[in-house]
């Protein structure tokens, strides 16, 4: 019965799981911890060799459960940006045009410049094999950039001489002026140190003499120190668009001073940290990602009535369940913020244990519940746990698990999500519910999802499952999957985020006290 799987590990000798190519990891090694704002919590996670996915676990209520309520799909680099370039020649300091597919301006650091004796200059240096970006930004009256490595350019193998110039370089033209971050690159198989020069390479035709940097990056992973901004340090000299981290908000300079003694606290906007004005955003300029999901529960919602009286209950969304206790252990150890220079806790794995209260709306309890939340490279688990301690509780169902997707990346339109496909039952297309706001597709008997996506030129795989724990003394006859394909009903020339879900869903049941109900759900992240 598929209701009695507890893990991918409890299968029948010989027998393939449904949909398998979904739940195979992708090759990622670490998982990492980090403050958020207003006391949440950001989990990292690498999916595949330099990528990871960001969850974002608010605490809006810090008398309740954590609620998984966003996930970052990202591309670590480690970022060399303008501060640590050496520079000379004749540059222009100025702030770029914004931060690409985060769809946020925080008008970062970047320089310009037309004169062919202009020269950027930074070493980079990582012991693992990496390859090599040019961050820039697109100029109508753009030109061609030229990249050497220790003094030639023998390394250079991603670019050619794109218009017998002599040398290889690239184009930084574009149709219109000031388009948002590009990032180019220009060698691969790199090892250890090396000096890069940046240089104008002349005029392009179309295009111009003009070139604006904004970085350089190499492949990064989450232990490298530079694939996020710094911590902000107290009276310290910052040119304008300098950017910083400081307690899970990432902020931009708004002028070349010196920082205060006491770090920003603002979450939106822009404020004082008493010597020098900050712009606050939620997400950092770098590295480049795609939010590929919104604001929605993960873990587990429910609805039950006691003598007819209706209650919905699940994290910061539905409430009516209350913290006792919550651990956080980063390889077995007690977590302790801020471990690296960007600020992250890298291990290799995640365990998160909240012991919660579930209430009535008019009052009482009906047991109390232990949510045990493990992540592991590539995967997010959760295990929950309920005892009758209450009044018997008439469900009408539980959501044992829940996918949020979106099928545009909120800013650009690019397709992030594509297909769902949940085992034993035709895919899902999600363009073919364009504009369309369609009724439950139920497929019965399905506890297993797979999601198809795009994200940086490179397939993404979702792969989701809901079981019953063991411990259970409910049994479900089975778990259904409820597909929402287009919940708003937009449409490709509408509205960018256009939202689905995907729910495991159980029947009805009735639960009592000395009544166990454990159940399962199970995420795997991978970028192929």
């Amino acid at each position: 019965m598929i209701g009695l799987e507890i893990s991918p590990g409890y299968t029948r000798a010989g027998r393939p799981q449904p949909l398998a190519a979904f739940f195979a990891p992708g090759g990622g090694q670490r998982v990492a911890l980090a403050d958020g704002p207003s006391g949440s919590l950001s989990v990292w996670t690498e999916v595949a060799p330099h990528f990871a996915a960001c969850l974002r676990l608010d605490a809006n209520d810090p008398g309740t459960r954590f609620s998984w309520r966003e996930t970052l799909m990202m591309e670590l680099r480690n970022i060399y940006t303008v501060a640590d370039l050496q520079l000379s020649g004749a540059w222009s300091q100025l702030q770029s045009s914004g931060s690409g597919l985060q769809a946020s301006y925080t008008g970062n650091r970047a320089i310009s410049t037309s004169s062919a004796a202009a020269r950027a200059d930074v070493t980079v240096v990582r012991e693992q094999a990496y390859d090599l970006w040019i961050y820039y930004t697109g100029r109508t009256n753009g030109g061609y950039c030229r990249v050497d490595i220790d003094g030639s350019q023998s390394l250079v193998n991603e670019i050619d001489d794109p218009e017998t110039l002599g040398f290889k370089a690239f184009s930084t033209y574009a149709s219109s002026d000031l388009t948002r971050r590009q990032a180019v690159k220009v060698a691969s198989g790199l090892t250890g140190r090396h000096d890069i020069s940046v240089t104008n390479g002349g005029t392009a035709t179309p295009g111009g003499n003009a070139i604006m940097i904004e970085a350089v990056a190499i492949s990064g992973s989450l232990d490298d120190d530079r694939i996020l901004p710094p911590p902000w340090a107290p009276q310290t000299d910052y040119a304008m668009g300098d950017e910083v981290q400081h307690g899970g908000v990432f902020y931009t300079a708004r002028a070349t001073a010196s920082s205060g003694t006491t770090g920003p606290t603002h979450l939106g906007g822009i404020a004082s940290d008493g010597a020098m004005d900050w712009r606050a955003d939620n997400r950092p300029t770098y590295p480049a990602f795609v939010a590929i999901d919104y604001a929605s529960e993960r873990e587990y919602a429910a609805e039950f009535a006691v003598d007819d009286n209706t209650t919905d209950l699940g994290g910061q969304t539905h409430g009516n369940e209350s913290l006792i206790s919550r651990s956080i252990n980063l390889d077995g150890v007690e977590w302790v913020p801020g471990q690296n220079m960007s600020s992250l806790s890298v291990g290799r794995q995640i365990s998160v244990t909240e012991n919660t209260t579930w209430h009535r709306s008019e009052g009482g309890d009906i047991g109390e519940c232990q949510l045990k939340r493990t992540i592991d490279p590539g995967e997010i688990r959760h295990d929950v746990t309920l005892i009758g301690t209450g009044a018997t509780a008439d469900f009408a169902w539980i959501y044992a698990g829940m996918v949020p997707l979106v099928r545009w990346d909120g800013e650009t339109k690019s397709d992030v999500f594509t297909t769902v496909e949940a085992a034993g039952h035709p895919s899902v297309v999600l363009d073919d519910h364009n504009g369309v706001n369609p009724a439950n597709i139920v497929c019965e008997g399905a506890s297993r999802v797979g999601l198809t996506g795009q994200f940086s030129g490179n397939v993404m795989t979702y792969g989701h499952e809901a079981g019953t724990l063991p411990v259970s003394t409910v049994v479900f006859d089975q778990f259904d999957t409820i597909l929402r394909p287009n919940i708003n009903a937009s449409s490709a020339s509408g509205a960018n985020d256009w939202m689905a879900k995907a729910y495991a869903s159980t029947g009805a049941f009735q639960f009592s006290t000395g009544d166990t109900l454990g159940f399962f759900n199970r995420h795997v992240l991978s970028v192929k």
